[in-house]
């Protein structure tokens, strides 16, 4: 029966593989959509739950598109007053506010670590973030040569790491968050203003707005259930020259943006798709007229209908689970290439799918797809099963 089913597929390659390259690139867009969207989903809840900022402040002067500051990873070397916080802290509705101090990205002179890379100093006074982090190591606070490590920061040694020629204990590695921490090493505020303070082509900044001493990066603020966020921005407002980015907002955006993403490139995938199946389907339905002498044949044999049947749908399961496979393939390049292409004109917090969750999309869509082609071929393998090899031996052909 395979042996039959393996010929007739050869005999008709062309067909054949123009039905499993169809199939294949619809199968293929709809799991590397599925596999992104479920990334950013996870990412979305990831940096609600591990940040937890309501509302980012950052310098007047800084014009980077917001998703870039928030979870791209950007570092504009703007800073304002560490007064500042002060007056955040004192707004209606400001439940807390604990302050970050960015050093410029770190670049080739760190041992360690790639470009990408930036070193975050934070206040243990105020701070929710680390915190948790460090309780698990059973510290309160990070000496000036302790570092906690993003998730994504690469390492070559186990405890230690160098930084600009400095070398550095490594406290703990951070869980992945989906936004920028993955990519930060965090150290204490004095640490990172001194590394900073190093930086000769940053005197200008430092000439114009003070020491690194007195300064900060951005605010991160926590506020009051119920409140109206608005009217808190506009009362940060008032405390200074700062730009409050409301983290809710960019989220809904992005998540939006993804949502029209996947229904519309999505959408197609599934398109692709059933129009392969709707040709697999004619193209089984057109064989049960043209393969009726071959069928015939069979059943003079001493084959039985349910042969014949098997026979056609055997046929149309091998096509589409050949073009499944295929597809899982070609997903998995379209997922990473589409990626690469999201992250450089878009940032967005985004946290690799688990592998059981690729397991379990490369199951449901191969078994969907194969048994929506079996499901093509029903209706030929019904008709095919059911021909009498006396009327072909009579008659040649139907009418």
């Amino acid at each position: 029966m395979i042996f039959l089913i393996w010929k007739s597929l050869l005999h008709r390659r062309l067909q054949s593989l123009a039905i499993i390259v169809s199939i294949a690139v619809g199968v293929a867009i709809v799991f590397s959509v599925a596999a992104i969207y479920n990334g950013v989903a996870s990412g979305m809840e990831l940096s609600k739950q591990r940040m937890g900022a309501d509302i980012v402040i950052v310098p007047y002067g800084v014009t980077l598109e917001p998703s870039l500051l928030l979870f791209g990873g950007a570092t504009a070397n703007s800073y304002m007053p560490q007064e500042y916080a002060e007056g955040v802290r004192g707004v209606e509705g400001v439940r807390t506010v604990t302050p970050q101090f960015y050093t410029h990205s770190l670049t080739a002179d760190c041992h360690d670590i790639g470009s990408q890379n930036r070193m975050i100093g934070y206040d243990p006074a105020s701070d929710w973030i680390i915190a948790p982090w460090l309780k698990q190591v059973h510290k309160t606070g990070l000496s000036d040569d302790e570092v906690i490590l993003g998730a994504k920061v690469p390492t070559w040694t186990q405890d230690k790491i160098s930084i600009l020629g400095k070398w550095y204990n490594i406290v703990t590695i951070a869980e992945e968050t989906g936004t920028t921490l993955d990519y930060s090493l965090l150290v204490s505020m004095n640490e990172a203003r001194r590394v900073v303070a190093k930086d000769t082509s940053l005197k200008q900044v430092w000439q114009k707005q003070g020491p690194p001493e007195g300064l900060i990066s951005t605010l991160l603020v926590q506020v009051d259930e119920g409140v109206d966020i608005d009217k808190v921005v506009a009362n940060i407002q008032a405390v200074g020259l700062m730009k409050p980015i409301v983290a809710a907002e960019v989220k809904k955006r992005i998540a939006d943006q993804f949502t029209v993403f996947v229904f519309l490139i999505g959408g197609i995938g599934l398109l692709t798709v059933l129009t392969s199946l709707l040709h697999l389907f004619s193209r089984f339905y057109t064989l049960t007229w043209e393969r009726q002498a071959e069928w015939g044949l069979y059943l003079a044999f001493g084959a039985s209908g349910r042969h014949i049947g098997t026979i056609i749908a055997g046929e149309a399961v091998a096509v589409s689970l050949v073009g499944s496979v295929a597809g899982l393939l070609l997903g998995g390049g379209l997922y990473k290439a589409s990626l690469q292409l999201l992250e450089a004109y878009q940032s967005f917090p985004f946290v690799q799918p688990s592998w059981t969750f690729i397991a379990g999309s490369a199951v449901l869509i191969t078994v969907l797809f194969t048994g929506l082609g079996a499901l093509a071929a029903w209706l030929p393998a019904y008709r095919g099963s059911r021909i009498d090899p006396s009327v072909i031996m009579t008659r040649g052909e139907f009418d």
